[in-house]
């Protein structure tokens, strides 16, 4: 589709000085010179258009804003890229990373290295919305994942228009790559301050969004206290102090194992195709272990035990949890009708966004409390 030319004029400078700010980061975090660059900014719709991008395999980060659905973003790399930053980070010999992008070898170090990566690109763009836009709209890193060549994500939308970035990326000594960064329209329209053409779908879509706003509106005007909304005061997400972990279902209970003694992690969700089915605590991993758990070589008991997926743990747990877009009030009422130590926050898809613990709501309604006298 044509690019209005408002939309290149308004694009060119944000890109430019976030992949400067970027080409920093990286260098940082891999500790070798990384140079991101500009080469082209517009607008594609639907998957047709975008099929192009696809064409080889890529290296995939999917990232989206969900405390007021503004939209998302797609990192899309091209393989020899996404294997050159995973090496840098990781410290690889260069001459096997080099072997590595000649054969598209991606394997689950690279995996690991490019999630380690987009994280960095996610926080950068993020430092970046704080400065564009005014209630605290943040994106969050959903996924990553290896797409095979014509392979179009799942995450990504039909006739939806997105904002692309075209970057060349130069890592260290090898040569450079291309990426690119697509934005769904609405969000880019809150970075930019510019409109975008919308499709038949996206308009049909915020008619909808439009009429839902209206009825919230009018609830908030006969509720006596009015409604609290995302980002403001009353939010739930003033309380999210213990970051979000999250294990797949299907992965062993020895990973879950880890992630507590190992790792340090006090909660951990458990997930299946995206969605939090239940939460384990660190006192129901340590249920699993048992009380003589590392005092000598595991029995043939303990390690069936161990391989058992985290899913079948605690398969009767009525899990409790809060929208990311509730309220303290609503986190405090669930907590005290089910006895709740800890609460889970999750987004509009049902995926996990962080944990609310006691100790945060008791010190909230403590401060609350002294400014009220």
């Amino acid at each position: 589709m044509e690019t209005p030319e408002s939309v290149i004029k308004n694009a060119k400078p944000f890109f430019e000085g976030y992949f400067q700010n970027l080409s920093k980061d990286l260098t940082e975090l891999t500790t070798v010179p990384v140079v991101c660059t500009l080469v082209s900014v517009g607008l594609l719709r639907g998957k047709a258009e975008l099929a192009p991008l696809f064409a080889g395999d890529r290296s995939v980060a999917f990232a989206e804003e969900d405390s007021a659905a503004l939209g998302d973003l797609h990192l899309v790399f091209d393989t020899p890229l996404s294997i050159a930053l995973a090496g840098t980070l990781m410290q690889t010999d260069p001459a096997v990373t080099q072997e590595k992008m000649e054969s598209r070898d991606y394997d689950e170090e690279c995996q690991e290295g490019f999630r380690e990566v987009a994280t960095q690109i996610v926080t950068s763009i993020n430092r970046q919305l704080e400065e564009k836009l005014a209630k605290g709209e943040h994106l969050f890193l959903e996924a990553t994942e290896h797409n095979p060549a014509g392979a179009l994500p799942e995450t990504l939308a039909d006739q939806i228009t997105y904002l692309v970035a075209n970057v060349e990326v130069k890592t260290a000594e090898f040569p450079s790559v291309a990426a690119h960064w697509l934005i769904s329209r609405k969000f880019a329209e809150s970075i930019l301050k510019t409109e975008i053409p919308a499709s038949a779908q996206e308009l049909a879509d915020e008619k909808g969004m439009e009429a839902d706003e209206a009825d919230i509106t009018a609830l908030a005007a006969g509720h006596p206290d009015g409604l609290v909304m995302p980002q403001v005061e009353g939010s739930i997400r003033l309380l999210m102090t213990e970051a979000p972990f999250s294990l797949k279902a299907e992965e062993p209970v020895n990973k879950g194992i880890t992630a507590v003694t190992h790792d340090g992690h006090r909660y951990i969700g458990i997930e299946h195709k995206g969605m939090l089915i239940r939460v384990l605590s660190r006192s129901d991993i340590h249920q699993v272990m048992g009380p003589f758990h590392g005092s000598g070589a595991p029995a043939p008991r303990d390690k069936a035990l161990y391989a058992l997926p985290l899913g079948k743990i605690n398969a009767q747990q009525q899990l409790v949890k809060i929208a990311s877009n509730g309220t303290i009030e609503e986190a405090a009422n669930l907590m005290q009708a089910h006895n709740l130590h800890m609460l889970p926050v999750v987004n509009s898809r049902g995926g996990l966004r962080g944990f609310v613990p006691i100790q945060a709501m008791v010190d909230y309604y403590r401060k609350m409390g002294r400014k009220g006298k």
